[in-house]
């Protein structure tokens, strides 16, 4: 089951972010069935909540983007658990990855291996398959993609 990250949500709420119309293809696939078992990780909600806090976003914003996010169909959740937190250390040790990176890296590696975003910090994690939004095959697209 791969498992999106915090720069596809912030692609995907961003339309000034380089990556919008990706992430939203992305998500539309997964809402359309089109890519299935995908999770969206709690990690990722709780950084996402702290990036705007503390940019002054209001908490019913906040909640509202979060349930957003939850609320796509076929999008599955992935998560915070004590084994995820354990196998984060472990990896932040050995790859020298942010907190949350390491955290997002974890739930990914405990999940299926894959994990969907653009930052190149996944692509020293040998346990770990980073796929870049590009690379994913959506119907309708170059065979050049990836089907994951």
């Amino acid at each position: 089951m791969p498992v999106i990250e915090l720069d596809m949500l912030i692609a995907l709420v961003n339309r000034e972010d380089d990556h919008h119309k990706i992430a939203s293809k992305i998500f539309n696939a997964v809402s359309q069935g089109e890519i299935k078992n995908v999770a969206v990780a709690a990690s990722a909600l709780i950084e996402y909540e702290l990036i705007l806090r503390s940019r002054g976003y209001r908490d019913e914003e906040i909640a509202a983007d979060i349930r957003a996010f939850t609320s796509i169909e076929g999008m599955k959740e992935a998560p915070l658990t004590s084994e995820i937190i354990l196998r984060a250390l472990d990896l932040r040790v050995k790859y020298q990855l942010t907190y949350f990176d390491s955290l997002h890296a974890a739930t990914a590696t405990l999940w299926d291996g894959v994990i969907i975003s653009v930052d190149k910090a996944y692509l020293r994690v040998r346990e770990l398959k980073a796929v870049a939004p590009e690379e994913i095959q959506l119907s309708n697209e170059s065979s050049e993609s990836k089907r994951i």
